[in-house]
């Protein structure tokens, strides 16, 4: 039976999942779920430090980040992926549920290596938690690509989509375009466009920053082309909502490092708005009571 084949409902056209036990039921296996505790833990560690605790991050992080909002900025990140990660570990039970989350982790860790290997110069290679920081985003596309690839073996695609997430993923495509593009902008000219963020960035968070936008925009992108199930869009969209909320209130937090206040500030609010407006989207086409996760 090959992996692509699907079932597919009478009713609203969208794809059912196989019962569990069948050889194609796309049950997260124990390991995959392992490796995910495993992100959860780091994901803990990174947004206690760098989102509550900024002031530490000059002098006790990999690489000395300054002002606070731009460790804060970060922070944000792994605060959302604390939320991804516990639903990943403690709710979800298909693959085709976590999916993006795995596509997002994936860009996130080339691009974030990618930035180590060209400011390598900044980083402290006589300090443990530098080579804890390589060693992970060095090794996390490969292992994301193989669980991905033992996963996606065990997991049906369904055929057709839920007509309830049209605009849903209409509007995940616009908005992960838009974000993918300028993402890939500020990792190229990180000077140039890093002078309108409304706090400093040097080149190496500007990069940074790039990262982890482009792991948002990838994960926005992946749902546009592959949602199938309503079911299918609380995790993304829940981290999505979790990471919006934690970058609203960056400025708020360090109103006193803000260097830019004006349209740059406005840009950045507005965006973020947008941002939380498609995650609301997505959360409620998850039908209340019928997670199945």
């Amino acid at each position: 039976m090959p992996r692509t084949a699907a079932v597919t409902t009478a009713a609203g056209g969208g794809g059912r999942a196989p019962r569990p036990g069948t050889a194609y039921d796309g049950r997260i296996r124990p390991v995959t779920r392992w490796a995910v505790g495993g992100l959860l833990f780091l994901a803990v560690l990174n947004a206690v430090f760098l989102y509550g605790l900024p002031e530490l991050a000059e002098t006790d992080y990999a690489w000395p980040i300054q002002p606070y909002p731009s460790a804060a900025f970060l922070g944000a990140g792994y605060l959302a992926g604390v939320v991804a990660t516990g639903l990943v570990v403690f709710a979800a039970r298909r693959w085709r549920s976590i999916q993006p989350l795995a596509v997002a982790l994936f860009v996130l860790s080339i691009g974030l290596m990618a930035a180590t290997l060209l400011h390598s110069d900044k980083f402290k290679w006589d300090y443990a938690p530098t080579w804890g920081w390589t060693v992970v985003y060095a090794c996390a596309p490969f292992g994301v690509l193989l669980l991905s690839a033992r996963q996606r073996a065990i997991t049906l695609r369904p055929v057709l989509a839920d007509p309830r997430l049209d605009l849903l993923r209409r509007a995940s495509l616009v908005a992960g375009l838009a974000l993918a593009a300028y993402a890939v902008a500020l990792f190229a000219f990180p000077t140039a466009l890093g002078d309108d963020w409304p706090w400093p960035l040097t080149p190496l968070l500007a990069q940074a920053t790039a990262s982890w936008l482009a792991m948002i925009a990838a994960s926005l992108l992946w749902s546009a082309y592959d949602l199938r199930r309503t079911a299918e869009a609380l995790i993304p969209y829940a981290t999505l909502g979790a990471w919006c909320l934690a970058l609203l209130a960056v400025p708020a937090l360090h109103a006193d490092a803000l260097t830019r206040t004006g349209a740059p500030l406005l840009l950045y609010l507005g965006a973020l708005l947008a941002l939380l407006g498609l995650a609301v989207l997505g959360v409620t086409r998850t039908r209340a009571g019928r997670l199945s996760l």
